[in-house]
């Protein structure tokens, strides 16, 4: 018994050096992939060179305690996410300030245009009645309260005069 047992021990002795190489050359794998992971991941967050030495050199001394003080000191967006952030917020921004814009093409318009100069959609209209511009999406004149679309048969050649206008 005790021959089989020692055996065993010397096998197991024998194998202990490959298992130990196996076990080395796995984490020595998986922290070169996490420099590797790191670089890519400071450097798609920030420009600063400095910045990306400083977090590749974390993870290169300190192995993997150092990748995670990186996660928790990371950037939290990417340069392509701030990138959408902020060009979100311009056309946001667009949107609140400049009010005159077509609503076909989104090109600036004069308050007063009647017709899109761009495109040619119709933004508003002369009301039937007393023949003030009205915008498109006004139920009613402001004006002469006049539904918007009520014709009488007097506003009939104001508004053809309008059209060919328009058409010319």
């Amino acid at each position: 018994m005790t021959t089989t047992m020692e055996n065993i021990l010397a096998e197991v002795k024998s194998i202990l050096p490959i298992i130990g190489l196996v076990i080395g050359a796995y984490i020595l794998v998986l922290w070169i992939a996490t420099l590797i992971w790191t670089y890519r991941d400071i450097h798609s967050r920030t420009e600063d060179f400095l910045l990306q030495a400083l977090a590749v050199s974390l993870v290169f001394f300190f192995n993997f305690a150092g990748w995670a003080i990186y996660l928790i000191l990371r950037p939290r967006e990417t340069l392509i996410e701030k990138y959408e952030r902020e060009l979100e917020e311009e056309y946001m921004r667009r949107d609140i300030e400049d009010e005159h814009v077509c609503p076909t093409c989104q090109r600036g318009i004069q308050p007063d245009f009647i017709l899109c100069p761009y495109c040619q959609t119709s933004l508003r209209h002369h009301c039937y009645q007393c023949k003030r511009v009205i915008d498109l999406t006004w139920p009613v004149c402001p004006y002469c309260a006049t539904p918007a679309g009520a014709h009488s048969a007097a506003s009939q050649p104001f508004y053809q005069e309008e059209t060919e206008m328009l058409m010319s």
